[in-house]
């Protein structure tokens, strides 16, 4: 059996259906094998960047591993930006890539370079992969293939790449006789790293939720795990604890649901972070607490809270925060112990709840508008939500578009939301979307950038329209890049050299066109009534949204201030008012 052969075998047992990728002289074989079998597509981007954002939401959506092919040197490299991306936000992904031929590889460490195309792509990739492995030994496919597989969804998932020498790939091989990683000691090993919750530590949390007058519940990227099968919001209700959440967590939970209490962090909801500010107790659910959560000052974040940190990274524990109790273990396991825990024990913490719900009222995520007719992005993202249906994906970009959608796109009925979140790589929307079809068709993707953005990896347009997928894609043109522009005015004098000076566009209309995807420009309040058109159509349609120069996120981050205290700044004796619980009446709660 040919090697390459062998490999497209194995993913396709695996439940792979699409592959993403560019063809090279290196992967010849690879994509060859691809198209032998017959319920296994190979889908072509215009660049390989795009084909690792394409698995990175393929993975995402499916809740499988997402697979890229990229041939060798140039090929490989322009995998990279996608590896991080999968790596930071704990995707599963296989990256396959092609080498030149085990003869023409360099031997001397000290040449530069020996083969046409050749890179060391293992060396360069490994700070960002779980595992990454030149395959010089054909007998050990099924070994790296296993061991790579198993890698990259257990634990913490994230990315693994394995590089195939050309000849490798064409490689005559006895499938029967290979070597089995599940049979290995070494897998004996990996599968002793699984660690169950301490049940007298989960005892000693639920103690400490009966004893909180005002808990919270932070929901982190961890929660992917355990998305959509109902054990989270049946801990949440159970318990009636308030959720806040970060980017990554954001649908974690049913934004309609009266426990949802917000996005949290530097441009958070007001609310969202009022919770936390004022809250007793913190239950961290896989996040990392980064700096875009807690502020630049973290001994001011939740400073009257005692955190609760459950996360399957043991180097993530006890790393930005001091924390009471430290859980390592996964999310799913952890919220079912909690739940035989618990028991039959009932929860209220309305008093609690309306509190938020006051704070949500009075700050809300953009204002009431009347006659003005300039489109407020906030408003129109809610806008946008209400027409998407519930189990569509929304694949937002990088830059003020997220934030906008982060805090005011309501992710109700089993919506997703896709994001580069820790990396933070432009262009990640459009292939986002391509990968997130291919991976769930019946449901409508909805691809949300900017105009800088989407230009990052326009050239995917094209593989829309080959393809005739039925993304809708909004641009929110603000004719900048908004957040650096925003940078800019106010920290270097105006001087928006590259985010707005010398900063240029295309012609979307145009654009759309010669890609032969259908266009609207929405450019007042009264055009909203257009968005029905776009979502209606089956074809891929290009919505451009016109925005101010002048946008700007709001609320956002006041340097050397808490996180809750978020420019425009308040009144002073209104945000101390604000966050006085002595004004708040609280009903009591018993278990």
């Amino acid at each position: 059996m040919k090697l390459s052969d062998y490999v497209m075998n194995f993913l396709y047992k695996k439940n792979i259906r699409h592959i993403f990728g560019f063809q090279g002289g290196s992967v010849t074989h690879l994509i060859d094998s691809i198209h032998k079998i017959d319920e296994l597509a190979y889908i072509q981007n215009y660049h390989e960047q795009a084909s690792s954002f394409c698995a990175d939401a393929y993975a995402r959506a499916s809740g499988n591993v997402g697979v890229a092919v990229a041939t060798s040197g140039p090929g490989a490299t322009n995998l990279i930006t996608g590896i991080a991306n999968a790596f930071f936000d704990s995707v599963p992904c296989l990256f396959i890539t092609g080498q030149v031929s085990v003869h023409a590889m360099k031997t001397n460490p000290a040449v530069r370079q020996q083969g046409f195309q050749e890179t060391d792509i293992v060396s360069i990739v490994q700070p960002v992969t779980k595992f990454a492995k030149t395959l010089l030994e054909p007998e050990n496919i099924r070994y790296d293939l296993e061991k790579a597989f198993y890698l990259a969804q257990t634990g913490r998932p994230g990315p693994v790449l394995i590089d195939l020498p050309h000849n490798v790939q064409a490689s005559e091989i006895n499938s029967q006789t290979l070597k089995s990683f599940t049979d290995s000691d070494e897998y004996i090993l990996e599968r002793k790293k699984h660690r169950e919750p301490d049940c007298d530590t989960v005892k000693r949390i639920v103690a400490m939720l009966a004893e909180a007058a005002r808990p919270v519940i932070l929901a982190g990227g961890g929660m992917a795990s355990v998305r959509g099968r109902g054990i989270f919001e049946t801990v949440v209700h159970a318990c009636d604890l308030p959720v806040v959440c970060s980017l990554r967590g954001l649908d974690a939970i049913d934004h309609d649901d009266s426990h949802f209490c917000g996005f949290i962090g530097s441009y958070g909801n007001r609310y969202a972070n009022f919770a936390v500010a004022k809250s007793d107790l913190l239950l961290v659910l896989g996040s990392r607490l980064d700096e875009r959560q807690t502020g630049d000052d973290r001994t001011m974040f939740a400073r009257g809270a005692k955190i609760v940190h459950v996360d399957i990274d043991p180097h993530e524990l006890n790393h930005n925060l001091s924390e009471a109790v430290s859980v390592l273990c996964d999310i799913e396991s952890f919220l079912k112990k909690l739940m035989m825990e618990t028991g039959g024990k009932t929860f209220d913490h309305r008093g609690w709840l309306d509190q938020i719900r006051r704070w949500k009222a009075k700050y809300p995520s953009y204002p009431a508008l009347a006659d003005v007719q300039e489109i407020d992005p906030n408003e129109f993202m809610h806008v946008l939500s209400g027409k998407v249906s519930g189990s569509s994906v929304v694949c937002a970009d990088v830059g003020q578009n997220m934030m906008w959608v982060a805090q005011s796109f309501g992710l109700n009925g089993h919506k997703q939301l896709l994001c580069s979140a820790g990396h933070g790589a432009m262009g990640y929307s459009l292939p986002a979307g391509i990968g997130a079809y291919f991976a769930s068709p019946e449901r409508r993707v909805i691809c949300i950038t900017g105009d800088g953005g989407v230009q990052m990896n326009v050239q995917e347009l094209q593989t829309v329209s080959r393809e005739k997928l039925p993304l809708k894609i909004f641009i929110m043109n603000n004719q900048s890049l908004g957040m650096i522009r925003t940078f800019h005015e106010k920290y270097f004098n105006r001087r928006c050299f590259g985010s707005a000076r010398g900063y240029t566009n295309p012609d979307f209309e145009k654009l759309a066109y010669a890609f032969d995807i259908l266009y609207t420009k929405i450019r007042s309040r009264e055009d909203f009534n257009r968005i029905d058109h776009a979502l209606e159509d089956e074809r891929p349609h290009l919505v451009e949204v016109m925005l101010s120069p002048e946008t700007q996120v709001v609320p956002e981050p006041a340097p050397r201030r808490p996180v809750e205290d978020q420019l425009p700044l308040l009144d002073r004796k209104e945000f101390d008012r604000l966050l006085d619980m002595e004004d708040i009446a609280l009903k009591d709660e018993k278990i």
